[in-house]
């Protein structure tokens, strides 16, 4: 049974029994305040009769024309004597003369009910010098009465049923409309099982304030996005694992390469080669080390600023892609005293994946040299990666640093990648407090221009 046929059954339920309660209280009410009525007009025609002074008029009896204007249909009057034997009558009804005549001392209401009807009898003593001598009984036969009261007795649990069939009906579409988000919510959860996307609901914003199944809808909608923020940040984190792979993975390729060409017989290289080899190794075990302390859950240890030699450091990245690719790179600093200006503070390991990351392409979407400009200027240090390859349509420029995006316009859409590298180098300028550029034209290429904070040796005076 579903949800929203419990409720409109239990609704329905409810509502029945609370007509069955205020029914039955209605018709009580009404025969209770009827009778009494019909009792109080009989109580006030019985102090109307003793003011004829019955005992000292016994021709009423015997000629009871003046007792008879007093009575209306289905009445009956009659005198009661000390041994509850009836002494004088007169009737209109003859089941008022079922009832049991009794002698009673003091004033007396009865209401019997019966077959044919509601017979209510009144029982009033009847004083002659101070002392009783008989009781006065009126009755009268409530034929109507028991004519409404069977009216009323069908009428009213036919009005119950059309209530119960109607609250049914009514209920039943009413939670039907109340458990919409509930019923969004489990299709939506179906969906999503079956699909494995996650989606979210559809929640209108018609109240002022939602109601409990409004508030599940949105706090479904907000799990939803924790969850997919948490898929972004995953799928963020595998990206830049793979990136983190792959520069030392280039490096150490390059150098097997130029082992397997040049270096067998040179010592000098060979011996470069392996140093190489053995520092990209000795980054990849940090690196995994790394990666595992944080899917172990501990905080990832921050890296340490050190001062290093920017032109160096470029020097001997475009040394090592040069080797690999067999392409040039020509490295043309600006430097003023010895390559002093070009100290910086900050992560070489970070700053070394950037320019493997500008150098590899400017050699992928170019056929000619490639050109690396360093300049020092006096709180900064620029440095140009250009190539003179088939360049970025202008529409695209805006949009290079977002990860995942790829112009997908001309030849650079044949290029292997899922756009991640660039957004990588810009999230490392960043995290160095510099900035990054980018120029291009279709077809004469592209110059991407970087300036980090400029380490000065602090006066030691």
């Amino acid at each position: 049974m579903s949800l929203k046929l419990k409720i409109a059954l239990g609704m329905t339920t409810l509502l029945l029994l609370l007509l069955m309660t205020a029914f039955s209280l209605v018709y009580y009410l009404f025969i209770r305040l009827t009778t009494g009525s019909e009792l109080a007009l009989l109580d006030e025609k019985a102090d109307t009769l003793l003011l004829k002074n019955l005992p000292g008029h016994p021709e009423y009896w015997s000629s009871p024309g003046d007792l008879e204007e007093l009575l209306v249909p289905l009445e009956m009057i009659r005198y009661v004597g000390p041994d509850a034997a009836v002494q004088h009558e007169i009737y209109r009804d003859e089941q008022l003369r079922r009832l049991a005549p009794a002698y009673v001392k003091h004033r007396a209401t009865k209401v019997s009910y019966t077959r044919e009807g509601i017979l209510v009898l009144v029982q009033v003593p009847v004083y002659e010098q101070g002392h009783q001598i008989a009781t006065l009984e009126i009755g009268r036969h409530l034929r109507k009465l028991s004519e409404y009261a069977g009216v009323l007795g069908w009428v009213l649990p036919l009005a119950a049923l059309g209530a119960v069939v109607l609250a049914l009906l009514g209920g039943y579409w009413y939670t039907r409309f109340s458990l919409r988000p509930l019923s969004r919510l489990i299709a939506t959860m179906q969906r999503i099982e079956a699909s494995g996307e996650l989606r979210r609901i559809e929640l209108q914003q018609t109240q002022r304030r939602p109601d409990e199944l409004s508030a599940l809808g949105a706090t479904f909608n907000g799990m939803i996005e924790r969850l997919e923020m948490t898929f972004r940040k995953q799928e963020q984190f595998v990206a830049d694992v793979s990136h983190e792979l792959r520069t030392p993975l280039t490096v150490i390729e390059s150098y097997a390469s130029l082992l397997r060409r040049w270096a067998m017989d040179n010592v000098q290289l060979r011996e470069e080669a392996l140093d190489a080899i053995q520092s990209e190794a000795a980054g990849l075990k940090m690196l995994t080390d790394t990666l595992l302390a944080r899917i172990a859950g501990e905080p990832a240890a921050k890296p340490q600023g050190a001062v290093f030699d920017l032109l160096a450091l470029a020097g001997a990245s475009a040394a090592s892609l040069q080797l690999a690719s067999g392409r040039t790179i020509d490295v043309q600093p600006a430097a003023e005293d010895g390559g002093v200006a070009m100290r910086m503070r900050g992560d070489p390991h970070k700053l070394k994946q950037l320019l493997v990351i500008l150098l590899d392409n400017a050699l992928k979407y170019s056929e000619l040299p490639v050109v690396v400009r360093l300049r020092a200027e006096s709180q900064r240090l620029v440095l140009q990666v250009t190539d003179r390859g088939i360049g970025i349509p202008e529409a695209d420029l805006p949009y290079l640093f977002d990860r995942f995006y790829r112009a997908e316009s001309g030849e650079s859409a044949a290029q292997e990648g899922v756009g991640l590298g660039l957004a990588i180098a810009a999230d490392i300028v960043a995290q160095h407090g510099g900035a990054i550029s980018v120029t291009s034209r279709v077809g004469e290429g592209t110059t991407f221009t970087v300036t980090l904070p400029r380490y000065v040796e602090p006066d030691k005076g």
